[in-house]
């Protein structure tokens, strides 16, 4: 019976209003992305959330959760 072991890691894209960061963060996540990939995680899906608050509640940046599963022994 094939056994596997799972993984979540979390994404924040902050500076929305910063294209400079933005694409730096951006790049960031495409670099941990294939790291998960060459250490033999497989992603098995991602869901982005913004993040508002304040007293106007606006938007403050965005993150993103991936969730990763690896077969193990």
């Amino acid at each position: 019976m094939q056994r596997f072991e799972y993984d979540v890691e979390n994404f924040a894209l902050v500076e929305k209003w910063n294209p400079k960061k933005q694409a730096e963060k951006i790049q960031e996540m495409v670099s941990e992305l294939n790291a998960k990939g060459a250490q033999g995680w497989e992603l098995l899906g991602l869901h982005s959330f913004e993040l508002v608050g304040g007293l106007t509640g606006s938007t403050k940046g965005a993150t993103t959760l991936t969730l990763w599963k690896r077969e193990i022994g």
